[in-house]
């Protein structure tokens, strides 16, 4: 017997939702604004009091996140910064951009994350 478990159903979610992310869809379509409308500003907003956070700043994507992010935390030229070895390209390119270098960690073998145990090694 075999088992088969679908890598992602994207149909499921969406039929649980659709009400919804269609109402939002036809919001920003019919308002024009995608960038910097009022959907994002409400969204930053319930995303803010989610998080119990005073701020939230929406982004196109997660390089962009994480370049403001070593920004705001003042990282750059001289730094480096340790990056799981198998990560996607944005995570190195983030440091990049800001003038720091990238340290590549490998994986634990149990885990599939960053190994603790290499990043003094690195």
């Amino acid at each position: 017997m075999s088992l088969s478990i679908p890598f992602l159903n994207l149909r499921s979610t969406y039929d649980e939702l659709s009400a919804e992310i269609d109402q939002a869809y036809h919001r920003v379509m019919d308002s024009g604004w995608y960038i910097l409308g009022n959907e994002v500003t409400l969204f930053e907003q319930e995303f803010a009091a989610y998080c119990g956070a005073e701020h939230c700043v929406g982004v196109g994507n997660g390089l962009d996140a994480l370049h403001l992010i070593m920004r705001a935390m003042g990282i750059g030229e001289g730094d480096e910064v340790i990056v799981p070895a198998n990560t996607y390209i944005a995570t190195i390119l983030a440091v990049i951009y800001t003038g720091a270098t990238p340290v590549l960690v490998e994986p634990s073998l149990n885990t599939y994350t960053l190994n603790p145990a290499l990043v003094e090694k690195a």
